[in-house]
């Protein structure tokens, strides 16, 4: 071997010795956690929550940072193109993982093979819910309104092309009826409030304060059979509509190429934190889904996700807005 060959060959396991180092004492400083929604959304909320357990137990802080902008994907964008060191991390959702990238392919990102997918932290399911001005309480009456109307309904999601616009159009799309998709902040809960526009079909977590005040009036929620917490909203499904259905999962998620030794980390201290009583009754009190998964079962899951959702998104004809 030349000495040039043997000097490479130093550089090289002195590169590779310095990234298992840095990886095996991570995190010295602090930590980024990229939302790619407003304040007080279900990814935000499962953020902070996140972030104020790992900030605790690995201490250093790990705070979040709101990126706002299509349906997450700016937020996306941003992570995958993040220096894979562990010091910036996403919340992943449905929209810029798994609807978003079905119906753009210029979006400049894949949903799988551009992140490391880490540890899954929760689910909520969606409600429909409108402004008491409406003067509707279910989906028959909602119906029967709509059709009456010269003007269509109008109703906001989580964004153009997140799961809630999804299924708000499979919706229409069933009923035959006309409503207009407003893209608004955080779901458009201070527009439906204000009664500028008329409802909107956003999760649980986002809007269960206002609907717990009777500030806005639940028509039906997405999940398979009624929420524990709130069993007086009939889903979709009891009121005529079985296909509208679907709880929407958040994750945390980094760049591609994430040093193992950092996932495996995380992953251990995600899953130990979710069954801390204190979060555990949160949980339940709020009635989210969790699921215990390594970083390989949880990308096999947002696979068959990404598959199905991406499908049925081209199957309704959402389109980027």
């Amino acid at each position: 071997m030349n000495k040039r060959a043997i000097l490479a060959l130093a550089a090289a396991t002195l590169t590779a010795t310095s990234h298992a180092a840095s990886a095996q004492d991570w995190p010295t400083r602090s930590v980024k956690i990229i939302v790619g929604f407003a304040p007080g959304g279900s990814a935000d909320q499962f953020g902070r929550l996140i972030a104020q357990e790992l900030s605790t137990t690995f201490g250093q802080q790990f705070y979040v940072e709101n990126r706002l902008g299509n349906s997450g994907s700016i937020a996306a964008n941003l992570t995958a193109r993040a220096a894979p060191d562990g010091y910036t991390l996403m919340i992943g959702g449905s929209g810029p993982h798994i609807t978003i990238p079905a119906i753009n392919p210029k979006i400049g990102y894949d949903p799988i093979k551009d992140f490391t997918h880490i540890a899954m932290i929760g689910a909520d399911s969606y409600v429909l819910a409108a402004n008491p001005a409406l003067g509707v309480h279910n989906i028959e009456e909602l119906l029967k309104l709509a059709r009456s109307r010269e003007a269509p309904l109008t109703s906001s999601s989580p964004g153009p092309g997140s799961l809630g616009q999804l299924m708000l159009e499979q919706f229409k799309r069933k009923a035959g009826v006309d409503i207009t998709h407003v893209p608004a902040p955080n779901s458009g809960v201070v527009e439906v409030l204000g009664n500028h526009i008329n409802m909107t079909l956003t999760t649980l977590l986002t809007i269960g304060e206002q609907i717990r005040a009777g500030q806005v009036v639940p028509l039906a929620v997405t999940s398979t059979e009624r929420n524990p917490v709130f069993k007086d909203i009939a889903t979709f499904a009891e009121q005529g509509f079985p296909e509208i259905h679907g709880d929407t999962w958040f994750w945390l998620t980094g760049p591609k190429n994430l040093p193992p030794d950092i996932v495996d980390k995380l992953n251990r201290e995600v899953r130990r934190i979710l069954q801390l009583p204190n979060i555990r009754a949160y949980f339940e009190r709020q009635a989210l889904l969790s699921m215990d998964a390594s970083p390989a079962a949880l990308t096999e899951f947002l696979a068959a996700e990404v598959a199905y959702w991406g499908a049925l998104a081209k199957d309704v004809g959402l389109t980027v807005q």
